[in-house]
């Protein structure tokens, strides 16, 4: 990927971490009134743990030749996770959807684990860097669950 293209992709990154940040704007009001599950983070890390996940999957992305035809599909699947990632606190703060909410994740986390299979004979380091944004998906399934089931 090119210094233009790749400088492009983390700007997208950045820009739709900042988006779904503001559908997150209120949220330490509302997980006040929530019952959590064990091992609920601190609200300011939610944030923080989207930026690094995309951050992650930018750099991922950045390592493989993007006109091959699996190449072609990891950028699908980025752009994928890009528009997932911004559904999931438009659906789950916004529209107050915990259920769909975690349809969203959990179909972010299929996509991530797509994305790890395709890359998987280009980069071992890109897909080492997909596996963390598996396990954070992975872990935000596991707090929306225990929200849903608790409230």
């Amino acid at each position: 990927m090119t210094g233009k293209r790749a400088a492009f992709h983390y700007f997208l990154a950045a820009l739709t971490g900042f988006l779904a940040s503001l559908f997150t704007l209120r949220m330490g009001e509302e997980f006040a009134v929530l019952k959590r599950p064990l091992l609920f983070p601190p609200v300011w890390m939610i944030p923080v743990g989207w930026a690094l996940t995309l951050l992650l999957a930018v750099s991922a992305a950045r390592r493989i030749d993007c006109k091959s035809g699996d190449g072609r599909k990891v950028m699908t699947s980025f752009y994928v996770s890009l528009v997932l990632t911004l559904a999931w606190p438009a659906i789950f703060f916004r529209l107050d959807a915990k259920a769909a909410g975690l349809v969203v994740l959990l179909l972010l986390t299929g996509v991530w684990l797509h994305a790890m299979k395709l890359i998987r004979p280009v980069s071992r380091r890109a897909r080492k860097m997909l596996i963390a944004c598996c396990i954070w998906s992975g872990y935000l399934s596991y707090i929306n669950l225990g929200i849903c089931v608790l409230n």
